[in-house]
């Protein structure tokens, strides 16, 4: 039942958004290799990309999320975690503007609840205000971020927001640590 009402809420969510002015709006859409099948279950699925994968934006930029690796933070990390979540995420500029990632916005959620950006020196974990750079046109950068997860394998939620929190468009991927 719950699925019904998803794949109906998934529909009619389309039909109205077809139906709107997008002037100006630069949506978010998976890579095209990376649709595979379509209709409502596939635009369902397609609200959460799975890490190590890419999702593009009409305008031509682009995000890739790693597959996580794990590690134990250290004992000068902050905060303390018995785990850390680490991603690379590898941003490619195909706009015909310099991006800058300090208006990068990365989150993290455990079953919606936000989750803690991990900062360790020692492993070169610096977090998201280390990455002071601008991309140019056609050019990329890799980014590595680290997110305080439980010890036992959960699944995690990362929010990538190019144009700064609470900024549209957005992208979400998702997987198990």
């Amino acid at each position: 039942m719950k699925f019904a009402r998803l794949a109906v809420g998934a529909c009619l969510g389309l039909a109205v958004a077809g139906c709107a002015d997008h002037t100006g709006i630069d949506p978010v859409a998976p890579a095209p290799s990376a649709v595979a099948e379509q209709g409502p279950e596939a635009a369902a699925r397609q609200a959460s990309t799975e890490f190590g994968t890419q999702r593009v934006w009409a305008g031509g930029m682009a995000v890739t999320v790693s597959q996580p690796t794990s590690l134990k933070p250290s004992d000068t990390s902050f905060p303390q975690s018995p785990r850390a979540a680490v991603f690379t995420l590898t941003l490619v500029n195909d706009t015909e503007e310099v991006y800058r990632t300090s208006g990068l916005a990365v989150r993290a959620e455990i079953a919606g609840a936000p989750v803690a950006e991990v900062r360790d020196s020692v492993q070169g974990l610096n977090g998201i205000a280390a990455a002071v750079s601008e991309v140019a046109p056609g050019g990329e950068t890799v980014l590595t971020m680290a997110f305080a997860v439980p010890e036992h394998p959960v699944r995690l939620r990362l929010v990538i927001e190019p144009n700064g929190a609470g900024q549209e468009p957005n992208a979400t991927f998702e997987g198990r640590t």
